[in-house]
C-alpha cells in the first residue's frame, strides 16, 4: 500500500515524523504544502504525483496549516492524523468529517468524534521507534540522575519549566536545554535512572511520547496522575510510578534512587510492555490492517454534504490557521454558493482579516 502523507514541513509534528519513518521505504509520497498553495486542490497533488509515476492508494493529512481542498471528493480514501485532539477539539471533529479515517491518539476522545457522526475512528498511542531502543538494556551504566528532553517555550509548559529547573538544582541531570536527535534522545534516557513526566498545563494527563521513550529506554518514568497510561494498560506502582502533587516530585525521586531494587522492578516491567505493544511500527501495522479491511471504500461523511456546508469547514480551518488568502477563496465560495452561510462566515472571515493585519502592524 502506498500512503501520501501531506503536511507543512515549516511545523511538522514529531509523532508524525517517527511514524512516517516506520513505514516501508518507498511506500510514501510526501506533499510539503509549504511548496503550495495551503488549500490546494487534492486533484492537482494527485496529478504531480501521476507525473511522477507515483499513484497513492491513500492520502493521510496531519493537521497543520495546510488542508488540500476538495477531499470529499476525492478519488482515493483520505485520512486525517490528528494528533492533537485536545486543542481546538470541536473544530478538529467538524475537520474529521471531511475525511473517511481518522486516527486520534488519545482513547478518550474517539467517543466523541463517533457521537459527531464519524464511523471510522481509531486511537493509536504515542510510542517509540523500535529501531532505537532494546530491551534488557537495564545494567547499562546510568549516570545521570534524572534524564529530561523537551520542550519549555510555550505557556502551556509553565508548570513544567518550574519543576524541571528545580529538580536541576538537586539532581543530576543531562543538559535539558539542548535540542536533540532521536538517536540522541534515546542515548539519554538509557543513561538515565529515572525521567519525570510533566505534560501540558492544558491537558495534564497526557502520555506523551516522553512517558513511552523513557521506559523504552529503561529508566523509571515518574508521571503525573491521573494519566493516560491505565486507559493503554499500564498500572501504577507496576509499569510506573505517578505523582499527585509537585511537592512530592523530589521525594519520589530520591527514594527511588535510594530503592534501586524497586525501581528497576518497575522499569523493567515498563520496557516491556512498551517495547512490546507501544512502537511506530505497531502503530503504522494498525494503520495498514484499518485501510486493508476495507480497501477503496468511502466513509467520510462529508461526501454527502452539501457545498455550502463543506465550504463552511474549510473556512473555518483556514481561519483557525489565521490563512489570510485561502480564508477569503473559500468565503468567495461560499457566498457564491449561499448567502445564508455567507452570513455565518462573515465573522470569521472578519477576525482573520483583523488578525492578520493586527499582526503586519507590530
Amino acid at each position: 500500500m502506498k500512503i501520501a502523507l501531506s503536511y507543512n514541513a515549516s511545523c511538522r509534528h514529531v509523532t508524525e515524523k517517527y511514524l512516517s519513518d516506520a513505514l516501508v521505504p518507498g511506500s510514501t509520497i510526501h506533499f510539503d504544502l509549504d511548496l503550495f498553495r495551503p488549500n490546494i486542490s487534492i486533484f492537482q497533488l494527485l496529478e504531480i504525483a501521476r507525473r511522477h509515476d507515483q499513484v497513492p492508494d491513500v492520502l493521510a493529512h496531519v493537521h497543520t496549516p495546510g488542508l488540500p481542498r476538495d477531499l470529499p471528493l476525492a478519488p482515493l480514501p483520505t485520512v486525517s492524523l490528528d494528533i492533537d485532539s485536545f486543542g481546538w477539539t470541536a473544530s478538529r471533529i467538524r475537520w474529521s468529517m471531511l475525511f473517511d479515517y481518522v486516527f486520534v491518539w488519545h482513547l478518550s476522545f474517539v467517543p466523541l468524534y463517533q457521537a459527531a457522526g464519524h464511523p471510522k475512528v481509531f486511537a493509536l498511542p504515542h510510542a517509540v521507534d523500535a529501531n532505537l531502543f532494546s530491551r534488557g538494556n537495564s545494567s547499562t551504566a546510568r549516570p545521570f540522575d534524572l534524564g529530561w528532553i523537551g520542550e519549555f517555550g510555550y505557556g502551556h509548559y509553565a508548570r513544567r519549566r518550574r519543576i524541571i529547573e528545580s529538580l536541576a538544582t538537586r539532581f543530576k541531570m543531562n543538559d535539558f536545554r539542548k535540542r536533540h536527535t532521536k538517536e540522541e534522545l534515546a542515548e539519554v534516557y538509557r543513561q538515565s535512572k529515572i525521567v519525570v513526566n510533566v505534560s501540558r498545563d492544558d491537558f495534564p494527563s497526557e502520555a506523551n511520547m516522553r512517558c513511552y521513550e523513557a521506559m523504552a529506554g529503561g529508566a523509571l518514568l515518574i508521571t503525573g496522575m491521573p494519566t493516560e497510561l491505565t486507559e493503554w494498560g499500564f498500572s501504577e506502582g507496576i509499569h510506573f510510578v505517578g505523582w499527585r502533587n509537585e511537592a512530592e516530585i523530589p521525594d519520589l525521586v530520591d527514594y527511588y534512587l535510594r530503592h534501586e531494587k524497586k525501581a528497576a522492578e518497575i522499569s523493567r516491567e515498563g520496557q516491556e510492555l512498551t517495547l512490546s505493544n507501544f512502537t511506530f511500527q505497531c502503530c503504522r501495522d494498525k494503520i495498514i490492517t484499518v485501510l486493508q479491511e476495507h480497501q477503496r471504500q468511502f466513509f467520510s461523511p462529508a461526501r454527502s454534504w452539501p457545498a455550502e456546508d463543506i465550504y463552511l469547514t474549510y473556512l473555518e480551518y483556514y481561519y483557525r490557521y489565521q490563512l489570510l488568502d485561502a480564508t477569503l477563496e473559500e468565503f468567495t465560495r461560499l457566498r457564491n454558493v449561499s448567502p445564508r452561510a455567507y452570513q455565518r462566515g462573515l465573522p470569521m472571515v472578519l477576525k482573520t482579516i483583523r488578525r492578520v493585519l493586527g499582526r503586519s502592524l507590530f
